[in-house]
């Protein structure tokens, strides 16, 4: 009999156990959880993976074809070349912002103040700091407010260019897939603003969907001294980002705390193929660089307050542009002093000042930089028509497929229209010197993507949401799905 009450108990017990397993938990502010078998959480509602521009479906090796077609009355001497220019738009000044440690404040600050979404401007002793769900549903931090502006400089015709900058990644880590809590209008407490771990997956997404790049920094291993166990956790890293951001990879490291095996690891980790270090690295001079600078550790410097960025930058711009270096910044957190800094930089020097500054990823600089020593140009005359054939390197992991060209001997009046092949998905172009200066795009998806932003300002019309569907727009060639696009706009 006792067997039995026994027996009763325990299938009692391991039924209640079963079903709690089964019950969501849902996490509030408190910390404390309770049992909500019915109805989803709001973290649950908002946590879900965000769009991503499908990076890993792009094509590779491609053929982009420009026609050029003359007028009647014009007549040509000699023959025509192109050349890539030692700086994507025939910019003058290069400047590169790596930021460490995967900080949240990547996102809701640097990020932010770039596309003029709120930044946090309270006491700097109480930082808040928010994630793209809480923008998203105008769940902000208090005194939280936009610069006014983006920033960016152009492609050389007026098209703006946003800053572009990296973020390291700790996909090892467990933080990055935490849950963030969404309370619009709630103002009992601000624990969902204070400053997490780290960067979340759905903030870098959109950090990428702009235009931003991803770095290897740390990896989750104790032996930082031995080179097989950093090659282990780079192929760790890297299956775990792949999976996560939809196909996306990481060539691109930023040494860690001064760790010269980091780099030396580098070079035994095959998708690495590019990296930055704050001393032993090679300072950039972008007008002078002979090689495809492969595997190349690049010269950054770390600052202690933006000011000093001013500083580095003032001195570069004394230095005439073929012995100029790169301005190459380092940082682990950013506040309002750095969005003041980048804010300099645009109406200084970007499309709102001189205009001469471009501003990439190192990833993205070292893709340009690539093309230029091992693209393929032809151009062929045949008639009234000019074909220029760009031939791109099959190289795996290339995710910014895009040029400036320059061609000496000819003038927009001498042509009479502009063509391109179903390669090429973005094209700019006009005069420049002596000749003309063509932009061209070849990312795959660039029309969806420009069509994401659009329904995402039908979806929640705002100032904001219309200046980004508006520049994803114009990164648009000239087409009949971009004349529809334009249609829907305001």
């Amino acid at each position: 009999m006792h067997y039995k009450i026994y027996r009763t108990t325990m299938l009692m017990l391991v039924v209640f156990v079963s079903f709690c397993s089964c019950v969501k938990m849902k996490s509030y502010d408190t910390g404390k959880a309770v049992l909500d078998p019915e109805k989803p959480s709001k973290e649950d509602e908002v946590n879900q993976v965000m769009y991503s521009y499908p990076f890993g479906k792009e094509d590779h090796g491609m053929e982009a074809e420009i026609t050029l077609t003359l007028g009647a009355d014009v007549k040509i001497g000699g023959d025509l070349t192109a050349s890539i220019p030692a700086l994507k738009y025939n910019k003058s000044l290069l400047f590169m912002l790596t930021q460490d440690d995967c900080k949240q404040s990547a996102f809701s600050m640097t990020w932010a103040a770039i596309h003029g979404k709120p930044i946090d401007i309270s006491d700097p002793k109480r930082k808040y700091y928010y994630d793209i769900e809480n923008l998203d549903a105008d769940d902000l931090p208090p005194n939280a407010s936009a610069l006014g502006k983006t920033l960016g400089s152009t492609d050389g015709f007026g098209n703006e260019i946003r800053f572009h900058f990296t973020t390291t990644l700790a996909p090892e880590w467990d933080f990055m897939h935490v849950p963030t809590s969404v309370k619009p209008g709630f103002t009992g407490n601000y624990y969902r603003f204070y400053m997490k771990s780290g960067l979340r997956w759905n903030n870098v997404r959109t950090l990428l969907n702009t235009g931003n790049a991803i770095a290897f920094h740390d990896v989750k291993t104790l032996a930082v001294d031995d080179i097989d166990s950093l090659v282990r956790h780079f192929a760790i890293a890297q299956q775990i980002t792949q999976e996560t951001l939809g196909g996306r990879r990481m060539k691109f490291l930023a040494e860690p705390n001064g760790n010269k095996t980091y780099l030396a690891a580098a070079h035994q980790f095959p998708d690495i193929q590019t990296m930055t270090a704050q001393s032993g690295a090679a300072q950039l001079l972008p007008f002078q660089a002979p090689s495809d600078l492969h595997k190349t550790a690049l010269s950054r410097v770390f600052i202690n307050d933006p000011s000093q960025g001013k500083d580095l930058v003032l001195r570069a711009l004394a230095i005439e542009p073929k012995y100029r270096s790169a301005v190459h910044l380092g940082v682990h957190e950013t506040d309002r002093e750095w969005a003041q800094f980048l804010l300099w930089l645009n109406d200084e020097y970007g499309k709102d000042g001189q205009d001469i500054i471009w501003f990439p990823s190192q990833e993205e600089y070292y893709e340009y930089h690539y093309y230029r020593q091992h693209c393929t140009i032809n151009v062929n005359k045949q008639g009234y028509e000019i074909k220029i054939k760009v031939k791109f390197p099959n190289q795996t992991n290339f995710y910014y497929p895009s040029l400036t060209l320059n061609i000496p001997g000819l003038k927009m009046k001498m042509i009479k229209s502009v063509s391109s092949n179903e390669s090429v998905s973005g094209l700019s172009y006009g005069d420049f010197g002596d000749g003309i200066s063509i932009n061209l795009d070849c990312r795959k998806y660039l029309f969806e993507h420009a069509d994401h932003y659009v329904k995402k300002y039908h979806s929640k019309p705002s100032k904001s949401n219309l200046a980004d569907a508006s520049y994803h727009i114009k990164a648009l060639k000239d087409s009949d799905q971009k004349k529809e696009l334009l249609k829907s706009m305001p």
